[in-house]
């Protein structure tokens, strides 16, 4: 019995690698990087992520997000630049409202008074909400690219 759910999640888990690696191009390499047909994107020192293209070894952007930098390099691929521009348009806007959220989150538990806690509240709650849109809408981008 045993052996026939081993056999069984085996042959699950043959399956749904093989999905994964038909619907997603990608091949992770052993260092946390990652490579889409002729491009890298390797992590840098902070946290960001970098495009390279291998074929004349130049970067070609940095991202915040790895799965923008992973859209990005299809983009930039199928030489369709406005694509491009949304998926860097929206990796700023997502880091940005991230980043803020955190300086608020910080903010809010040093203040001391009212006003000016019900202000970071109010700014807190404006960026979290807008850092969430963002996150969802590149979800959704990316399992339209992919997908």
């Amino acid at each position: 019995m045993k052996k026939q759910k081993h056999n069984l999640i085996k042959d699950l888990a043959g399956q749904l690698s093989y999905e994964v690696d038909k619907n997603l191009p990608i091949t992770p390499l052993p260092n946390g990087s990652i490579a889409y047909k002729t491009y890298i994107i390797k992590e840098t020192a902070n946290g960001n992520w970098r495009l390279y293209n291998t074929k004349n070894k130049t970067l070609i952007d940095q991202f915040f997000l790895k799965t923008c930098a992973l859209m990005a390099a299809k983009a930039y691929d199928s030489a369709n630049i406005t694509k491009y521009i949304e998926v860097k348009d929206l990796d700023s806007k997502y880091w940005a409202n991230y980043s803020d959220t955190l300086v608020y989150r910080t903010n809010i538990k040093k203040t001391k008074s009212t006003e000016r806690y019900l202000i970071l509240l109010n700014k807190l709650e404006n960026s979290d909400s807008l850092a969430t849109h963002f996150r969802i809408k590149i979800s959704k981008m990316f399992k339209w690219s992919f997908v």
